[in-house]
C-alpha cells in the first residue's frame, strides 16, 4: 500500500522584527532591524518533510490549506512548489489576505514572540466531500501533520479517524486551544508532539489534581525523570492501535519520547556555537521525525535526525530559509 504523508494547515508570510529588547506596554522602543520571511506552521512543516525527503523517496508530500489572491499567497505557493510539495490542494480565496504572522525576536537569545492574523487559514474548512478528494484510497497509510492555525483541526481528527484509521495523525497542538484537550480528541492521535509548557497544559486538562501535583514536584526535583514520567502517562491517553508516540521538546536540553513499547528515552539537543532565531526550529524537528518514522526508522533514529536538524535551524534566521536539505544533515 502506498504511504503518503500529508500536512493540513497554515500558510503565513512572516514579517520579522529583531530587538534588543521587547518593549513593555505603552513604551516605543527602536529596534535592530526588519525582514520578510515565508511561515506557517503547515508551511514549515511541509518544506521540512520534503527537504529532510531522500531524492529517492517514493512517498509524496502533500499539502491542503489556504492563501489569499495576493503577493504574499503566490510567494507561499511558489516555495512549496519549489520544495517538491503538490499544491493541488491549495486553495486561493477572493476577497481575503493571506495569513500574515508577526514575530519579535530577541537579538541575544533568539527566543521569539508572535502575533497570527488568520487571513485565508482562517477559511480553511474542509467538508466530507474534501476530505473524501483529499484521501480517496480507504486503506490509505502514511501520515497526516496537523497544528491548531487553522479552524476545523477537531474535524478533521474525527474524519481522519473513522474513515482512514490506517493513516497517523500527527498533532502538534499550537498555538494552545483548552477546547480541543478533550480526551475523545486525544484518544484519536496517534503522534502527540509539545513542549514542556504545552505538555503540562495538556496534562492540566485530562488528569486529576493530585496528579498534576506528582507531576510538578517530579519535575522539580529531575526535570527529565518528571518530563519522561509525563510522556509515559500521556501516551496511555492516545490511540494504541497505531504509532502511539508522544515526544516533549525541552529547548536547548533536547527532547523525550514514549511509546506503548518503549520506556522514555531523553535525547540530548545539538550543541551549536550561537543561537540567531529560533523560529520554525519546532516544526522543522516535527517535519524531521515524521519523515524518518515514514520511511521506516526507529523512533529513536527518528528523533536523532530531528534533532540535528532543527540545531542547524536555529543557527540561521528565518524560518523556510533555514530548514536544512538532507545533505546538510548528512
Amino acid at each position: 500500500m502506498s504511504k503518503s504523508i500529508t500536512i493540513i494547515g497554515s500558510l503565513n508570510y512572516d514579517l520579522v522584527t529583531y530587538t534588543d529588547k521587547v518593549p513593555e506596554g505603552g513604551e516605543t522602543m527602536q529596534a535592530n532591524s526588519f525582514e520578510n520571511h515565508l511561515g506557517g506552521k503547515g508551511l514549515n512543516e511541509a518544506i521540512a518533510v520534503a527537504r529532510l525527503s531522500s531524492k529517492q523517496s517514493t512517498i509524496p508530500v502533500r499539502m491542503i490549506g489556504n492563501i489569499g489572491n495576493d503577493t504574499f499567497g503566490k510567494e507561499l505557493k511558489q516555495a512549496l512548489v519549489e520544495a517538491g510539495v503538490d499544491t493541488q490542494f491549495i486553495k486561493t480565496i477572493d476577497g481575503v489576505s493571506s495569513g500574515v504572522a508577526t514575530i519579535l525576536v530577541e537579538s541575544q537569545s533568539g527566543e521569539n514572540r508572535i502575533l497570527i492574523t488568520p487571513g485565508a487559514n482562517g477559511e480553511l474548512k474542509p467538508s466530507y466531500e474534501n476530505y473524501e478528494t483529499y484521501f480517496p484510497n480507504k486503506n490509505q497509510e502514511g501520515f497526516v501533520i496537523l497544528q491548531n492555525e487553522y479552524p476545523n483541526t477537531a474535524e478533521s481528527i474525527e474524519w481522519i479517524k473513522t474513515h482512514r484509521s490506517k493513516l497517523n495523525i500527527a498533532w502538534n497542538p499550537s498555538p494552545f486551544k483548552p477546547d480541543l484537550i478533550k480526551s475523545e480528541i486525544l484518544s484519536r492521535i496517534d503522534m502527540l508532539i509539545v513542549n514542556e509548557g504545552e505538555a503540562l497544559d495538556v496534562a492540566k486538562h485530562l488528569l486529576s489534581s493530585e496528579e498534576i501535583v506528582a507531576f510538578d514536584e517530579s519535575i522539580k526535583q529531575d526535570k527529565v525523570k518528571g518530563f519522561g514520567e509525563l510522556a509515559s502517562k500521556l501516551t496511555k491517553l492516545i490511540n494504541p492501535a497505531n504509532i502511539n508516540l508522544v515526544i516533549i521538546t525541552m529547548g536547548g536540553q533536547g527532547s523525550l519520547f514514549s511509546t506503548k513499547n518503549e520506556e522514555p528515552t531523553f535525547e540530548k539537543s545539538v550543541k551549536v556555537t550561537s543561537v540567531v532565531d529560533t523560529t520554525g526550529a519546532g516544526d522543522t524537528f516535527f517535519g524531521g521525525v515524521v519523515v524518518k518514522l515514514a520511511s521506516g526508522f526507529s523512533t529513536r533514529d527518528a528523533v536523532k535526525f530531528a534533532t540535528k536538524a532543527s540545531g542547524i535551524v536555529i543557527q540561521k534566521k528565518g524560518a523556510v530559509e533555514s530548514i536544512p536539505l538532507l545533505e546538510d544533515i548528512n
